[in-house]
């Protein structure tokens, strides 16, 4: 009797597991890890950034080049910091705000194979940043703020001509779904 009711609540646990579906990106019913950076948490930062920089002077006249820097990643998780980075390229770039710079190693070597004697731009601002981590726990809470900052230089002068931080903060006792 006890192996039949113990394998009766095996198949009730395995049945209740939630088969995986695609949700939307942008959506509030994403997977909330206090551990580390999600996707919306990119998503966030990057959006609130984007709407700051394009209203600085940089910004104010024609397409500015732009050659993408150093994002270093402080925090205790392994993640591609691009994902930042490309939360503000892609829309300046296809907006026609910025004229990216690429350093692409196949790119420069095709170039060059080719015969082009093409002038390539030099770069007039460079956007760098870190990604930093703050942990704090009470009790059974806990809490993980991620703070994401970011500066673009002017090449020219070598100074700061942009610089926002915002920080992303996330609490619970466990992981969650939503925002």
């Amino acid at each position: 009797m006890n192996k039949l009711f113990l394998l009766a609540c095996a198949a009730l646990i395995v049945g209740c597991d939630t088969p995986a579906t695609y949700k939307d990106p942008n959506g509030r019913d994403l997977v909330v890890s206090l551990e580390k950076v999600n996707i919306q948490d990119f998503a966030t930062a990057g959006s609130l950034m984007l709407q700051s920089m394009v209203s600085s002077p940089a910004f104010s006249k024609g397409a500015p080049v732009l050659q993408l820097g150093m994002i270093t990643n402080d925090t205790a998780n392994n993640f591609d910091t691009s994902l930042l980075l490309s939360k503000l390229t892609v829309p300046l770039v296809n907006a026609g705000r910025v004229t990216l710079l690429e350093n692409d190693a196949v790119a420069n070597a095709a170039r060059a194979a080719s015969g082009s004697s093409a002038n390539v731009p030099k770069a007039e601002y460079v956007l760098k940043g870190k990604i930093l981590e703050d942990r704090a726990n009470a009790g059974s809470t806990r809490q993980n703020s991620y703070i994401f900052q970011l500066t673009l230089v002017e090449v020219k002068r070598s100074v700061a001509v942009w610089t926002e931080e915002k920080i992303v903060t996330k609490q619970g006792s466990k992981n969650s779904i939503g925002f």
